[in-house]
């Protein structure tokens, strides 16, 4: 019984290993303005326009092919699941792990912000300070919105950046 275990966890030590080489594919997004270069993997999410008059759809890959990507849209409520080939993308947008950790903490700081504002008579106690306090929560508020007001960089294909799928 041992070995059945041993074999079917051996068994499965492969499929894993497996399933990653064949997902090492990813979406490189060059700048061409500096060089640097943004990988999006299989999994991830990002934003994207197919023409400049389009909104941007937020979209999740799934797999890649050798010159499209199939992307799941929850968005969409007609078709969710669809293959875009890399020419028909006009924009990406994706947010750095910097804009993640500072919506995280802008939260944080708005809804503390806000809290101050609401409860500054009880922190303030009876001198007659609760402005102060309430002024503090503004400020508070105010730091926390900062984060929501610088967008993500735009990676607009043919202008300032190149797409290429990669192994």
């Amino acid at each position: 019984m041992k070995i059945l275990y041993t074999k079917i966890s051996f068994c499965c030590f492969l499929l894993l290993f497996s399933s990653l080489a064949i997902q090492a594919q990813e979406l490189q997004v060059k700048n061409t303005k500096n060089g640097k270069v943004r990988t999006l993997k299989a999994n991830q999410s990002f934003s994207f326009k197919l023409s400049e008059d389009d909104e941007y759809k937020k979209g999740k890959i799934q797999s890649f092919t050798d010159t499209s990507l199939v992307i799941f849209t929850p968005e969409e409520d007609d078709i969710q699941l669809r293959e875009v080939k890399l020419k028909e993308i006009y924009a990406i947008k994706k947010m750095s792990c910097l804009h993640k950790v500072g919506y995280a903490a802008g939260a944080v700081l708005i809804v503390g912000g806000v809290g101050t504002i609401l409860e500054a008579p009880s922190i303030a106690g009876d001198d007659g300070s609760d402005w102060l306090v309430r002024g503090a929560g503004l400020v508070v508020t105010a730091v926390g919105l900062i984060p929501y007001l610088i967008k993500p960089k735009e990676f607009v294909q043919g202008k300032n950046a190149e797409y290429a799928i990669v192994k």
